[in-house]
C-alpha cells in the first residue's frame, strides 16, 4: 500500500513562475534575479489506493456435513432475488415426514383421553353453576326492592337483612359450584393433557429445527446481484467455514480505501473525493465519503513497517457502473478546501536567528522581510505573512 500526502496548486495569474531580471536604478552594474509573489488556490488531500466494492454484499459458506448437489448459476451471472443459487444434498424430506406422522398420532391419542373424561360430573356442576347465577340474579333483584321498601318504611329491618343473608349465600354457592368445575378441569390438564401436549412440543421442536436446517441446505438470492465468487462443484463437501459463493450488488457499488489511521482521522462523511488513476487512465470527480469504518486494524506495508489503518467507504456515481470489483484506483479524499493564498519560489527565503526571511525589492533596492511562511508544493512556499501579492523578492544575486 502506498499513501501520499498531496498539496494542489493552481496559479491564477498568468505569470506563473514570474522570473524577472531587473536593473536597478540606484546601483548600476548589479543584476537581480527575481521572482514575482503570485496568488494562487491550495487545496489539501490524501490519496491511497482503493478497491471496487459494494454496500450489499452476501457471503455464503460450507459446513463440512452436506455435499453439493446441484449448482444453478454460474461466475458473474446477474441473479434476481429469491432465485435459486446452490443446492445440498439432504434427507430431511424424510425426516419431516416422520415426525409429522408422530404428531398425527399423539394427536390422536390426546384426542381420545379427552373423550375418556368424566363428562357427565362436567355438565352436571355446569347445570347447577348456571341455576345458582339465575337464583343470585333474582336474589339481587329482591335485595334492591327490599333496599327501597325500607327506605320508604315499609319493609322492616329483619326483612332486608334476609334478603341481604340470601344473597351472599347464593354467591358462596356459586364459588363453590366454580371450584368444582375447575377442579374436574384441573385434573384433566395435570394428569393427562399436561403429559400429552409436552410429548407433542417436543415433536414440533424437532419439526421446527428440522425444517431450519432443510432451509440452510438451499442457498436463494437475497437481492437482485451478480456472482462474483464461485469456488465449489457439484459433488464437494466444502469445510465449514470456507466461503463457497459471493454475491454483490452492481447498483451500489463503492470504493473501500485503507488510509493510515492519522489520515483517517481528518476524513469525514460528505468530504468530496475523486478517482485519479493515471495507469488506468480513469478519472471520475464529484464522488462522496460515505462512511469511515469504526475499528482500525494493524498491517505490514511491502516493507514490513507495521501500520495502523482504517477503512473508508466512498460512494461510487454511476460514472463508475463499469469498473469491475476488486479493481485497484487510485483515489483521492480532500481533507482541506480549496483556498486562496500566495506563493514565492523556496529558494527566496533563507534563516536566521530561527526565523525565515526574504529580500524585496523596494525602491529598486534589496530590503530584508521576516515572513511567515506555510506549505510546500513543488518548491513553492506558502507565505502566510510578510508579502504582497506583486511584490519582487530576490531568488539570487551576481556582482558584474
Amino acid at each position: 500500500m502506498k499513501k501520499k500526502l498531496i498539496i494542489a496548486l493552481v496559479i491564477l495569474t498568468l505569470v506563473a513562475a514570474g522570473i524577472f531580471y531587473v536593473l536597478t536604478t540606484g546601483n548600476i552594474g548589479t543584476k537581480y534575479n527575481t521572482a514575482e509573489v503570485t496568488r494562487g488556490e491550495i487545496e489539501k488531500y490524501v490519496e491511497e489506493v482503493g478497491t471496487i466494492s459494494s454496500e450489499n454484499i452476501r457471503n455464503y459458506y460450507g459446513n463440512s456435513i452436506n455435499r453439493v448437489e446441484m449448482i444453478e448459476v454460474e461466475l458473474g451471472e446477474h441473479v434476481s432475488q429469491g432465485q435459486l443459487l446452490l443446492k445440498f444434498e439432504d434427507n430431511m424430506d424424510i425426516e419431516i415426514q416422520k415426525v409429522k406422522k408422530q404428531i398425527e398420532a399423539m394427536e390422536a391419542t390426546y384426542t381420545e383421553a379427552l373423550s375418556g373424561a368424566d363428562f357427565e360430573s362436567i355438565n352436571r356442576v355446569k347445570i347447577e353453576i348456571s341455576s345458582i347465577r339465575n337464583s343470585i340474579s333474582l336474589a339481587e333483584e329482591h335485595k334492591r326492592r327490599i333496599e327501597e321498601l325500607y327506605k320508604n318504611e315499609v319493609a322492616t329491618a329483619v326483612e332486608l337483612e334476609q334478603a341481604v343473608n340470601n344473597l351472599e349465600q347464593l354467591r358462596g354457592q356459586l364459588a363453590s359450584a366454580q371450584n368444582s368445575y375447575n377442579q374436574l378441569v384441573k385434573d384433566l390438564s395435570e394428569n393427562m393433557k399436561k403429559k400429552y401436549e409436552a410429548e407433542i412440543d417436543v415433536l414440533l421442536l424437532a419439526l421446527e429445527s428440522l425444517e431450519r436446517n432443510k432451509e440452510n441446505t438451499t442457498i436463494y438470492a437475497d437481492f437482485d446481484g451478480v456472482i462474483t465468487e464461485l469456488n465449489t462443484f457439484e459433488g464437494d463437501t466444502p469445510s465449514a467455514g470456507i466461503k463457497i459463493l459471493e454475491m454483490q450488488d452492481p447498483f451500489k457499488k463503492t470504493i473501500l480505501v485503507d488510509f493510515m489511521a492519522v489520515d483517517a482521522q481528518n476524513i469525514r462523511p460528505g468530504m468530496n473525493a475523486i478517482i485519479n488513476d493515471k495507469n488506468l487512465g480513469v478519472v471520475i470527480e464529484n464522488l462522496t465519503v460515505n462512511k469511515i469504518y469504526p475499528k482500525a486494524f494493524t498491517t505490514f506495508s511491502e516493507l514490513g513497517v507495521k501500520e495502523n489503518r482504517q477503512t473508508v467507504e466512498i460512494k461510487l456515481s454511476e460514472l463508475g457502473e463499469t469498473l469491475s470489483f476488486g479493481l485497484k484506483v487510485d483515489t483521492e479524499v480532500m481533507i482541506e478546501e480549496s483556498r486562496e493564498a500566495l506563493f514565492i519560489p523556496e529558494e527566496a527565503i533563507y534563516d536566521k536567528d530561527m526565523k525565515k526571511y526574504v529580500k524585496v525589492m523596494d525602491g529598486g533596492k534589496p530590503v530584508e522581510r521576516e515572513v511567515i511562511t506555510g506549505i510546500n508544493y513543488n518548491n513553492r512556499m506558502e507565505i502566510i505573512e510578510g508579502l504582497f501579492e506583486g511584490e519582487k523578492v530576490i531568488l539570487n544575486y551576481a556582482e558584474n
